[in-house]
């Protein structure tokens, strides 16, 4: 007689969320809404030049046509770029939907992954949404905001909670990225169709390519696990 496998392992995501915001969390609102309240400023000459936002969105923001290039401001713009254009917004409306963004979804992950984890997955998906906006984004095309990284959270949240595969089922890893993939096809066709009824610019490849490196890093490193 065979002896019966041992139960298989899952997440436990804790069904209560932490009242008080995580110390991460108000470090990365602070990060992305300073910025964004002195650019406010200066835009109605309350303090600052007027000039101040196209000055930032110049040295901050990741642009295409930089990635290739010498035509940069200072040295080493091509490389800091990956990182300051996710702390850059456009405006109150952009940096508020961010923001609630974050707050939603860090509390969720933070509840079962550690600080550490959520920093390192947070600032691989802001890199890898601007890797594939470098890929295959317009060539003159520049991005400014959080939403990259906060699709790589989501990415993140949907793989750990086994809303792309089940991790009790065991499937393979190929099937898992395959789902992964459709799933990011599926949030770029959302993207393209929303571009198109509301008429504002959408980041989709950035969206996608942020979504995709959260989920595949979430594969790659599991949640803390306990027993069922």
């Amino acid at each position: 007689m065979k002896t019966p496998p041992p139960p298989l392992r899952r997440a436990i995501l804790p069904p209560v969320l932490p009242t008080v915001l995580p110390t991460v969390l108000i470090v990365l609102l602070v990060a992305n809404i300073v910025p964004e309240l002195i650019l406010q400023l200066t835009d109605r000459g309350v303090a600052g030049p007027v000039w101040l936002r196209a000055l930032v969105y110049r040295l901050a923001t990741f642009q295409r046509d930089l990635v290739n290039s010498d035509a940069v401001v200072f040295p080493g713009q091509t490389l800091l770029m990956f990182f300051t254009y996710g702390f850059v917004h456009t405006g109150l409306w952009h940096l508020l939907v961010n923001m609630l963004g974050l707050v939603w979804l860090g509390r969720l992950i933070l509840a079962y992954r550690t600080t550490g984890t959520f920093v390192i997955f947070y600032l691989m998906a802001m890199v890898g949404a601007a890797e594939v906006f470098a890929l295959i984004g317009p060539p003159q095309g520049a991005i400014a905001g959080a939403s990259g990284a906060l699709f790589g959270l989501l990415g993140v949240y949907v793989v750990d909670n086994g809303l792309l595969a089940d991790r009790r089922a065991a499937t393979p890893p190929w099937q898992q990225i395959m789902h992964v993939m459709l799933a990011a096809l599926v949030l770029a066709l959302t993207d393209m169709l929303g571009q198109s009824i509301m008429g504002s610019p959408v980041a989709w490849q950035a969206h996608m390519g942020g979504f995709v490196t959260g989920a595949l890093i979430a594969l790659a490193v599991p949640p803390r696990l306990r027993p069922r």
